[in-house]
């Protein structure tokens, strides 16, 4: 949950945390080394892990990292609880802090890319709507 004092983060699209989207050379961009540790929002869509251990920011709408024939940008979403509405079809606004670099959470679940505290500032079905 974010503390209330939290800054409203810096607008970022995915295509600026990677280079590449939908094709084999799918990477990082330079932009996430960038914003390590800033807070960020951005437009995207949400869907569980594939052994539904936790959820993942990724590119398109049912987008599964471990199941696509070419590689997904993704993110990790450590901590996240989507509440009721959120649908993974539907795009949400997440706001949260970006971690950038090889980390270990305490399940196990190893990422590069990961939006820390992450909070769903609105979807687009109700761009008035705020969740903690």
């Amino acid at each position: 949950m974010l503390p209330v004092e939290a800054p409203a983060g810096q607008a970022v699209a995915m295509d600026e945390l990677f280079d590449d989207i939908g094709t084999e050379r799918l990477r990082y961009s330079a932009r996430c080394c960038a914003l390590n540790g800033a807070w960020v929002q951005f437009e995207a869509h949400v869907a569980p892990t594939h052994d539904n251990s936790g959820w993942l920011v990724v590119d398109q709408p049912g987008a599964c990292p471990d199941c696509s024939p070419v590689p997904v940008a993704a993110m990790q979403l450590p901590g996240f609880v989507p509440g009721e509405g959120i649908a993974p079809e539907r795009p949400l606004t997440l706001r949260g802090r970006l971690s950038y670099g090889f980390a270990i959470d305490g399940q196990g679940n190893g990422s590069f890319l990961r939006l820390e505290d992450a909070q769903v500032v609105h979807t687009d079905s109700s761009r008035q709507e705020t969740r903690p």
